[in-house]
This record gives structure tokens, C-alpha cells and sequence, in this order.
């Protein structure tokens, strides 16, 4: 009989297993796959001058949410963590077929043809935008054509947060997309009046500063060297390549039954899936939950990276990034240059470049390796100019497993979380957020609250 039993092993997982363990806990983490991590997953490739380090899932991390950054100490790997740098420098977006830099230096705004003058100008009008005095959900597209204009929205803002959370801009919830924006509009009124407020609370606060972190952080070797970690730590019963058959309600608690037979028995159980695979678990102790988690959507997505000669993979102006907004109508979502971010990561002479895919054309990911390699290939070849062979690809998908979460999710998952019977929680991207640090705090924020019924 466990105190918890936790099913699934990605991040979130990870980290309430960490919970459970600094608590004293009896747990068990259950986990399909044969490895730990789930999306955080790096692969190092062995090249002839050197490792190349590739990241399929996310590579970095905000340290403004602190849970990383504190976990990472926690487990005493802070001195591992590297700073990747801005992500908005040398950004590009395209715009009718033709890579356009994101200006965001007032000078280049004022130049850029990214935008119509008109569009400028109501750009330039946010402070004098009324504020959402509610605090009632509203859709990314809302947020931005409410205090930036459509057309920031359409060729500006709208493309970057699209492409970063790989989803329709028109559909996604801005108070789990980017929730700092609707703060800064709260605190401040606006988000020009935000930017300058804050940078003279940071002036004024920052003799008080204790610690000195980076704005993103990394890991050397890749963001897999923590949950690598904190699996190493962990002193639970962990299995993997567990297959759940069903879950089942007992006197006690509840049996998590496997594929080959054998019984769990759990005071507590904690899902740390996506909503869809959480769905078929709870369909028979908890129907309503069940139905209700199968209808927030999934879809597929993935990330192919291409190894080249540095010779092999120059453009006509240095980009670090590229986002393709679904007007485009291509078979990908967006490009990065790792390896010019991160230098560490590749050898000399390298390059590492990495694809996403999935959102605008979500068949892409189910492509072969040749097909997927063909077509990226070719839209590398027509938008950044870059046509020959790579050395090696390496090549990620997720299928059916990335949540869309529209206006209103928050108050969805509030509903799904009210229908739960006593004993089981939920935790994970499909809920309160995407990112690592939002999935960290999800999964230890649940291991404290099953604690409350011991």
C-alpha cells in the first residue's frame, strides 16, 4: 500500500516524485516509456571533431518562474546551468514568403516594413489603451488586437506567441499563454507603462538582489541532465515501461492494475500525463472527470534537427530564429539556430539548426524520417536559402500530446478538478501551463495537496 502513487514520468512526474520524497512519502512513479523525461529529452551525437547537443523538447527555461532554478539547486546542479541568452535576438518572421527581422529597437521599428505606418502608430498608442478592468479569460488574438491593433497582431506579436506555444492565436488563452501581460496591465495599466515600471523597480530593488541568475536558464548538456538527475536522486519505487490496463476504486484507496497482472494499491494517485491519456485511465472511478478531460484538445507535434558543415548552412543575413505564422501556409512552424545561441553546443565548424512542426500542418509529424526530411529540406531550401544535405538529422515526435488550451481552460480545469473523487489529482501541461518551470510547480503543488488527506 503506497501513500502515492504517481503514473507518468515527464517532468512533472519527476518533480512530484521529489516532493513526495523530501515529505517522507511511500510512492511509486510509473512510467510507459523506457526512459524518464518524457518531452525534456536530449540526444548527444557523436561527430568527429566533437558532441553535438540536441534538445527534441524544450531546451530552456524562464527564471522568473523560479521552480527550475530553485530545483536545480535542490539538487545541487545549479553549477550547471548556463545562460543561452536573449531569445529575441536576430528573430526573424515571415512575412508573404520573406524572412523580415522583428524590430525591436526603436530605430528598426520605425524602418521595418513589417508593418504599415497605420499599424505603427496604433502600436505606438497602447499606453492610452483603456485597461481590462475584469479579470474574466480572453483569447491571445483579444489581448493583442485590444491593445496593439490587428495588425500587430497579425504580423507581429501574434506570430512570436503563436509560434511559441504552437497554437492558434484566435482560440488560445492568454492566462495561460502569456499571463505576465494581463499582470502588467493589471499593476500598471498598460504594457508600455509595465516595461517602464518595472525596469525602475528593478533600478531601485537591485542592491537587494541576493542572487545573480540569468533571465533563460540551460543545461550544459541539456535540459535532460535534470530530470537525468533527479531520477538518480529519486529512492521510490520507479518502474518503466509500465503498462496500466485500468484503475480501480477499493476500500482503502485505489489498484492501478498492469498489463501483466500485477496490483498497486494507493492511498492517493496522481496523473501527471496529458489530459487525453489521464481520460482513458479515470474512466472507471471517475466518468465525469473523464469525459470532461477528453475534451481538451491535443495535437501533435515534433521537432527534426539538422546537423551541417558550417560552410554548408549560411544565409544571407544572420538569423537566430525564424517563426512561420499559419497565414504562411508551410509545412513548419519555425526554425532556430541552436548552435548560434548556444555555441557550446556544437563543434567547430558545425551547425546546429532545429525545425518545429506539427501546429500549422499537424499530418507533418506523422511523415516518415525520409518524408519529414524531404519536406523540410525543401522549405529550408526556399525560405533561408540553405539546400545541401545535412550530416545527420535527429528527429522527435509527440503525437496527440500537445495541449490546446483555449479561452476559458483555467475555469475548465477548475470544473475537471471539482468532479475528482477524493484521492486522485491532476498535474501537468495540459493544465496551468506548458513550460517547465509551470510544470514543476504543478507537480509538487498537487503532492502537497494529497498530503492534506493523510
Amino acid at each position: 500500500m503506497f501513500d502515492l502513487i504517481i503514473i507518468g514520468g515527464g517532468i512533472t512526474g519527476l518533480s512530484a516524485a521529489w516532493e513526495a520524497q523530501q515529505n517522507g512519502l511511500f510512492y511509486a512513479l510509473l512510467e510507459k516509456d523506457d526512459r524518464w523525461g518524457g518531452k525534456v529529452h536530449t540526444e548527444i551525437v557523436d561527430l568527429p571533431e566533437g558532441r553535438a547537443i540536441i534538445d527534441g523538447g524544450p531546451e530552456s527555461f524562464l527564471t522568473r518562474k523560479p521552480e527550475a532554478w530553485d530545483l536545480a539547486g535542490e539538487l545541487g546542479i545549479r553549477d550547471q546551468v548556463i545562460d543561452p541568452g536573449g531569445e529575441t535576438r536576430h528573430m526573424y518572421i515571415l512575412d508573404g514568403g520573406t524572412p523580415v527581422e522583428v524590430p525591436l529597437a526603436p530605430v528598426k521599428f520605425i524602418k521595418s516594413r513589417l508593418m504599415s505606418g497605420r499599424g505603427k502608430l496604433r502600436m505606438m498608442l497602447e499606453p492610452f489603451q483603456p485597461p481590462k478592468r475584469d479579470g474574466a479569460d480572453e483569447s491571445l488574438a483579444g489581448f493583442v488586437t485590444r491593445r496593439l491593433g490587428r495588425e500587430a497582431l497579425d504580423k507581429f506579436i501574434g506570430p512570436i506567441l503563436g509560434g511559441i506555444y504552437n497554437t492558434n492565436p484566435d482560440t488560445q488563452s492568454i492566462l495561460v499563454s502569456s499571463p505576465i501581460m494581463r499582470e502588467m496591465e493589471a499593476e500598471y495599466g498598460g504594457l508600455v507603462k509595465a516595461v517602464i515600471g518595472r525596469m525602475f523597480s528593478a533600478r531601485k530593488n537591485k542592491s537587494a538582489e541576493v542572487e545573480n541568475k540569468p533571465r533563460f536558464g540551460a543545461f550544459k548538456n541539456g535540459l535532460q541532465e535534470m530530470t537525468d538527475e533527479i531520477a538518480k536522486q529519486l529512492t521510490g519505487e520507479l518502474r518503466l515501461g509500465v503498462e496500466i490496463t485500468k484503475v480501480e476504486k477499493d476500500e482503502k484507496g485505489y489498484r492501478v492494475v498492469l498489463s501483466n497482472g500485477n496490483l498497486l494499491s494507493t492511498k492517493t494517485l496522481l496523473f501527471a500525463t496529458p489530459a487525453n491519456v489521464a481520460s482513458k485511465l479515470l474512466e472507471g472511478v471517475a466518468g465525469e472527470s473523464s469525459a470532461k478531460l477528453s475534451e481538451i484538445g491535443h495535437q501533435n507535434i515534433g521537432t527534426i534537427t539538422f546537423i551541417y558543415k558550417t560552410e554548408d548552412a549560411h544565409t544571407a543575413v544572420r538569423i537566430h530564429g525564424l517563426m512561420i505564422p499559419r497565414r504562411e501556409n508551410r509545412s513548419i512552424d519555425a526554425v532556430t539556430f541552436t548552435s548560434l545561441k548556444m555555441p557550446s553546443r556544437a563543434p567547430k565548424d558545425y551547425v546546429i539548426l532545429r525545425v518545429f512542426f506539427g501546429g500549422g500542418k499537424p499530418d507533418v509529424a506523422e511523415m516518415s524520417d525520409a518524408d519529414l526530411q524531404k519536406t523540410v529540406q525543401d522549405e529550408l531550401a526556399e525560405l533561408i536559402g540553405i539546400t545541401a544535405d545535412p550530416v545527420q538529422i535527429v528527429p522527435f515526435r509527440w503525437l496527440k500530446s500537445f495541449p490546446q488550451a483555449n479561452v476559458g481552460h483555467l475555469e475548465r480545469v477548475d470544473e475537471i478538478e471539482k468532479t475528482l473523487p477524493e484521492g486522485i489529482y491532476l498535474a501537468g501541461s495540459s493544465y496551468r501551463g506548458i513550460g517547465v518551470p509551470d510544470c514543476i510547480q504543478q507537480g509538487r503543488q498537487a503532492v502537497k495537496e494529497a498530503m492534506k488527506v493523510f
